[in-house]
């Protein structure tokens, strides 16, 4: 999941459309668009939605935009309208651009001027029940969208890109209480992105239930009980179960899976290569490398379609992209953005997507 923001920006690269007299192609940070001809020019600031805001009826007719929005049932079962993807002509355009009111300046956000909210689709049917959220336990990073952010990784920088699985995203991992006479306590964890998840009552029950299957696994149990042993308070692996009846994509799967991307240690997440070869050494599957080498957003931008790495007759959703090291940055925090394939996007894959709590 990401944040929504409504930027006043600038519009450039303002070009020919290969394919329609009227149009003219643009690109909006890292977003390609489909403007009338004629009416912007290289460097004019404008006010940019991206794909997958949700703008309220009285807003989209007083912009004169109602008739380009697509009305789509969100997480809370109402019809909202909200702005999304088109191909005009051929060519892929990404979200809405229009020309700035008065007294907005470029750098700002406008998403609470114009009443802008993100849309978040139904909810998925949920495996296991909720249990109270442990501060300690927490969720995974806010992964931005590449497109809206073209320049937080800087060209050369080294990165890892990995395969963004369509699945579902989960955690496992545990806490320390301190019992009488100063014991350690083992308490494990698992959970969606969103919720923390009940401990399943016998093995089977946790073999079947999607955010705790993880802990089955001979090496995640054993990477995570060898942490407590070496005297962390806590440790949290990230991953992806996948498979049959998650999403659309399944993979080849016949049942579930799981891959991890990230393994957080005592409130720190490790470098990458760290990371790797913890992994390898408890043999715990990881989501694919796509790319390893100087960072450039072409190159991302080609590895974000394709044949997926994980197997199947599926092709890739997109890919995760980070820097070698560990950094934060002043506007996104933690360094770690998607970029989403416009095969997928395009793709019934994504007006099927659900979301997991």
């Amino acid at each position: 999941m990401s944040t929504i923001k409504v930027e006043v920006t600038r519009i450039n690269d303002v070009r020919a459309h290969s394919n329609a007299d009227a149009l003219e192609l643009a690109t909006v940070g890292g977003w390609q668009m489909c403007v009338k001809k004629g009416v912007y020019r290289d460097g004019d600031p404008v006010v940019y939605f991206e794909q997958g805001t949700v703008l309220s009826r009285a807003v989209a007719d007083r912009l004169g935009v109602t008739q380009y929005l697509s009305e789509k049932l969100d997480i809370n079962g109402e019809r909202v309208l909200v702005i999304h993807r088109v191909r005009l002509r051929g060519e892929p355009s990404f979200g809405l651009v229009i020309s700035p009111e008065a007294g907005m300046e470029v750098g700002q956000d406008v998403a609470d001027f114009y009443g802008a909210t993100k849309f978040y689709p139904p909810v998925r049917t949920q495996a296991g029940d909720a249990a109270a959220n442990d501060p300690r336990f927490p969720a995974y990073t806010e992964v931005e969208n590449m497109r809206s952010y073209p320049a937080v990784i800087g060209p050369g920088e080294e990165v890892v890109a990995t395969e963004k699985l369509h699945g579902t995203n989960c955690r496992v991992g545990f806490v320390t209480n301190t019992a009488v006479d100063d014991q350690r306590e083992m308490i494990p964890m698992a959970g969606s992105r969103g919720l923390r998840r009940k401990e399943p009552l016998d093995a089977e029950a946790m073999r079947n239930n999607t955010y705790w299957y993880p802990w089955t696994l001979e090496g995640v149990k054993n990477l995570l009980h060898d942490l407590f042993a070496q005297s962390h308070h806590t440790a949290i692996l990230y991953g992806e179960v996948f498979g049959s009846g998650i999403q659309s994509y399944t993979y080849g799967q016949k049942s579930i899976a799981f891959r991890a991307f990230d393994l957080m240690i005592d409130g720190k997440f490790l470098d990458y290569d760290a990371f790797v070869a913890c992994c390898k050494k408890y043999a715990i599957e990881t989501v694919p490398l796509a790319y390893r080498g100087p960072f450039s957003l072409s190159t991302i931008k080609q590895l974000s379609d394709g044949a997926s790495l994980v197997g199947g007759k599926q092709d890739r959703e997109g890919v995760v992209v980070k820097p070698v090291q560990e950094r934060q940055d002043a506007k996104i925090g933690r360094v770690i953005l998607k970029y989403v394939g416009d095969a997928y996007l395009f793709g019934k894959a994504a007006e099927q997507d659900t979301t997991d709590l």
